[in-house]
């Protein structure tokens, strides 16, 4: 691992430009007020609704920002309002008015990620004011003061992030390079013969994972964004994000498309250097967009740094040299399968060049790689609001429900454990327990679990490092500087590493409390039994009514399969003609199927043993539905060609056949009557017949040219192997028992 080189990737990274954005518009108005105006309680109370607004400030278009942080801040402020009057109230009222917030505020999770950010921005807030006693007329005045905060951190954040635009885009674009790279390392595993299949793929259909939720990412900001004329000419920096943008998806589409029959490869080609050739010329293309990604988050123009030509030449010799040994005639879907795979790898080397133009800002402003139209904004994403959604929630068998109410019993014993518990009295504070047990408590129980023992690992490693830095240094404009990386660091690795956020943060809230509380050791130990507490807290409430990731396979399954026979259908078109917007959104809807899919699956296998339902079929499935979308992208270019070519219409019925068998699988789990499954190995069996008769009739006819040969033969051999993935995916959707 070359850590010097990941250390700079961080320090580039939109995390690190984000964490250093929040810390600076928590802390400045925290200083000015503190010590510049000696106004200490009000610094502390602006600084908290800045730190409300902050928890929201995660990369997006800047209208949908200005919106979430809005909302936000104003919907803090009023917590901290009702809060603070209930704290004027009875004890009961305080209870009450805690818990309906705690359910209220939980179940925006309905609404998506950001919204659940919100939520969990509010709930923190509240759990920060309930040890409060305040007057009515304090608890407005803190409220606005809050108010105030998250005023201030919207229009900061905003401005900073208008201000430099380009930077945030390029380096959120940056990171589709980097797990880019790291989907094609994947890939070249599978030419290592010292490698395990399944491992391969396990590492494969994880990266993939990732690289659809960056890919997601990067869209919703820069097809938002698209280049306009100025003067006549694009936009050269916005011109040069949205062909970047363009050549990353194209080349996951390429390399997606480099798929073929692994096992019968190693097979065919155990005692043969071209497998070792393939890998290589992989990983040198990996190290290349990786390259890009990093040039582009420094904002400096790419160059090649290796060639490829050794490669490609060897691969080739080996090729011909196989070709000449009759090896189309004896294994012709083996060579068949290595050509293309061939074909799939150069194209690749050509986007890699065209991404190295591309990152020119000088020549960015020329052209785009693809017309720009308002029609691309149908690629983002669109997020309901509509009340009807909370409201059909408000029932036992939504998750969201469920956690909810998990969460409020959670709290609902936090505050009881810490009212009564008198062998803590004195110790044991309600903010923190609560704040912890918010901060562990997601709707999944993988999560769930994950967040507790990092929590409490960081929390701990917190507390021994403060602990190690207040014996020896003293001065407090050190320990200030410490207080602030503390935050910057915490803020930057919430995202991608919280276990090590954790740790940064325990050590900034406690260096705080060293400048609040001068010369007091004893809330070190205080923080660590408060965390003890609210993480066994949540651990417990963790098994209430937990909704399985199980539970939740079924739809997400059902839309993947159903979402690859949309590819198939797109990518075909009709009568050999294809709409290649909608072949483009299709394919979209697919990769993000499949990674929601995915991302369900891996994390049902982080809970309990008895929870994991239909291990080895759901693993199939994502292998298999991978597999048929790989074969589709590998024909995207010829399929429709082929199809509207051939009079015999022998192509477009075993199209249509496998569509069918995925529409079968898509309804198989809420199938009440069996089908013959003997029945329909025989038809796959008769389709295969009937393609190879296609290929032997294509090849006797006296004016077919050997390309048009050579293009049949490869869509024949990959259809063959989709009809062959559609009855195995179709037999694991029959084994599966999920609920609906």
């Amino acid at each position: 691992m070359d850590y010097q080189t990941d250390i700079k990737k961080f320090l580039y990274s939109h995390y690190f430009f984000s964490g250093t954005r929040q810390a600076v518009g928590v802390v400045l108005p925290a200083l000015v007020l503190f010590w510049g105006m000696d106004q200490h309680l009000l610094g502390i109370e602006v600084a908290s609704g800045a730190l409300c607004a902050s928890v929201v400030d995660i990369n997006g278009p800047l209208r949908h920002k200005h919106t979430e942080l809005l909302s936000c801040t104003l919907l803090g402020a009023l917590t901290v309002l009702i809060t603070g009057i209930a704290t004027a109230a009875q004890p009961w009222q305080l209870w009450i008015t805690s818990l309906i917030l705690t359910f209220g505020l939980s179940m925006l999770v309905v609404y998506g990620y950001r919204a659940s950010m919100v939520s969990f921005a509010c709930l923190m807030m509240m759990v920060l004011n309930v040890e409060a006693d305040l007057t009515r007329h304090q608890a407005v005045l803190d409220a606005g003061a809050v108010l105030a905060g998250g005023l201030w951190y919207t229009y900061f954040s905003l401005i900073v992030c208008r201000v430099w635009w380009f930077r945030i885009e390029q380096q959120t674009l940056a990171e589709c390079f980097f797990v880019t790279a790291e989907y094609l390392e994947a890939k070249a595993a599978f030419y290592d013969t010292s490698t395990d299949i399944d491992d391969c793929y396990r590492r494969l259909i994880a990266s993939q994972v990732n690289v659809v939720e960056k890919q997601q990412a990067a869209r919703e900001i820069i097809l938002r964004n698209l280049p306009r004329l100025r003067s006549g000419t694009l936009e050269p920096r916005r011109t040069m994000l949205f062909n970047l943008f363009i050549n990353i998806v194209d080349l996951h589409e390429v390399v997606v498309s480099v798929h073929t029959d692994y096992p019968m490869l190693r097979r065919e080609f155990a005692n043969n250097d071209v497998l070792l050739f393939f890998r290589d010329m992989i990983r040198k293309i990996a190290n290349e967009v990786d390259a890009i990604g990093y040039a582009i988050a420094t904002n400096e123009p790419s160059r090649a740094q290796r060639s490829w030509r050794a490669e490609l030449r060897a691969i080739e010799y080996e090729i011909e040299l196989m070709r000449k040994q009759s090896l189309p005639q004896r294994a012709p879907e083996a060579y068949q399968a290595l050509t293309s795979t061939f074909r799939r790898v150069w194209s690749s080397t050509r986007v890699v060049e065209r991404m190295h133009r591309n990152t020119n800002l000088a020549t960015a402003g020329a052209a785009t790689e693809v017309k720009i139209d308002q029609a691309l904004l149908r690629f983002t994403s669109r997020q309901s609001f509509s009340p009807k959604l909370l409201w059909k929630n408000l029932t036992f068998s939504s998750p969201s429900f469920r956690h909810a109410l998990r969460v409020t019993i959670a709290i609902s014993a936090g505050l009881m454990i810490c009212e009564n518990w008198s062998l803590l009295a004195g110790q044991a504070h309600s903010y923190w327990v609560l704040l912890t047990i918010i901060v562990i408590l997601k709707p999944g129980f993988s999560l769930t679990k994950q967040k507790n023992a990092q929590r409490l690992t960081g929390t701990l490693l917190g507390c021994v490092s403060v602990l190690l830095i207040l014996s020896f240094v003293h001065k407090p404009w050190m320990l200030l500087a410490l207080m602030f990386f503390c935050m910057v660091m915490g803020n930057s690795l919430s995202l991608f590493n919280y276990g090590l956020s954790v740790v940064f943060m325990s050590s900034y809230v406690l260096l705080l409390f060293h400048f609040l509380l001068p010369g007091s050791l004893s809330v070190i130990g205080e923080r660590a039994i408060d965390t003890l507490i609210g993480s066994a807290v949540a651990l417990v409430c963790s098994y209430l009514f937990p909704y399985w990731e199980y539970r939740l396979m079924g739809p997400l399954i059902r839309q993947a399969v159903q979402s690859t026979r949309a590819y198939l259908e797109s990518c075909a078109g009709r009568e050999g003609k294809r709409d290649d917007f909608a072949y483009r959104m299709a394919r979209k809807d697919m990769h993000i199927a499949f990674g929601n899919f995915g991302a369900a699956f891996k994390r049902m296998m982080l809970e309990p043993k008895s929870k994991q339902v239909s291990v080895g079929e759901l693993n199939d499935l994502l292998v298999q539905n991978h597999v048929m979308a790989s074969y589709i992208t590998g024909m995207a270019d010829v399929l429709p060609r082929q199809i509207a070519a051939d009079k015999s219409g022998e192509l477009g019925q075993v199209v249509a056949a496998i569509s069918d068998l995925l529409s079968q699988a898509v309804a198989a789990p809420a199938a009440s009557v069996p089908t013959d499954t003997q029945a329909a190995s025989d038809a796959m069996r008769d389709y295969t017949r009937r393609l190879d008769a296609l290929v032997v009739a294509q090849e006797q006819q006296p004016d077919t040219s050997e390309t048009h040969v050579q293009e049949i033969k490869q869509v024949v051999h990959q259809l063959k192997q989709m009809l062959r993935a559609g009855e195995l995916i179709l037999r694991d959707m029959r084994g599966i028992r999920l609920p609906a």
